[in-house]
């Protein structure tokens, strides 16, 4: 994924970009990331989406042991400002990895706002905003899956978790009348055609 993961790690690219973050995807995902979503509306429009990756314990390890200098269980704000410093090099391209689709083409998502680094026992977790470059309508989007979205690796070196029996995704405040129903997006499969991605479908009454 050329840079999904802070283009992150000097040493590994997430498939090339996360600086670094790791080498391009050869089988199966190597590194985990649990997603929650919090989607922003506005006069029946899909406005913008504040998103929490959650990385796996191993993965975090390096990051939490590096960074987590006075040992203190999270990272202080000196602490989280060093591992931006150092090791995000493309924040722009977090961007690449949000999707959304309204019947069926991708709407593009600005650029990443209020990034935060935090630790949440031994997993790292980044929480941000995008903003969608253009209002998405909602009424009616339910009965044919027409509005998703999502926040995946295409080339599935990490995989993006999105459980049923959790609430990993919801209208923030104030909630319009639709419904959040998680499934695979079978329209846009990944990684040559062998995966397919865990998205939100957005099931709106007209």
């Amino acid at each position: 994924m050329r840079c999904f993961t802070f283009c992150l790690v000097g040493a590994m690219t997430w498939a090339g970009t996360w600086a670094g973050l790791m080498p391009a995807a050869r089988a199966h995902p190597h590194v985990w990331m649990e997603l929650e979503m919090s989607l922003h509306t506005q006069n029946g429009t899909l406005t913008g989406i504040d998103l929490s990756w959650a990385w796996d314990e191993v993965y975090s390890d390096r990051y939490r042991t590096t960074y987590d200098r006075n040992k203190n269980g999270r990272f202080d704000p000196a602490e989280a400002k060093e591992l931006q410093t150092k090791e995000i090099t493309a924040l722009e391209a977090f961007s690449e990895f949000v999707f959304v689709y309204d019947r069926g083409k991708r709407v593009a998502v600005g650029p990443v706002q209020r990034l935060s680094i935090e630790l949440q026992g031994k997993q790292m977790v980044f929480r941000f905003h995008v903003p969608l470059s253009r209002p998405v309508a909602l009424g009616g989007a339910g009965v044919a899956h027409k509005v998703t979205v999502g926040s995946y690796d295409p080339e599935y070196y990490i995989e993006s978790l999105l459980p049923e029996n959790r609430p990993g995704v919801a209208f923030a405040a104030p909630a319009p009348a639709c419904s959040v129903v998680i499934m695979e997006d079978r329209a846009h499969p990944i990684y040559n055609g062998l995966a397919y991605p865990q998205v939100a479908s957005l099931q709106c009454p007209d």
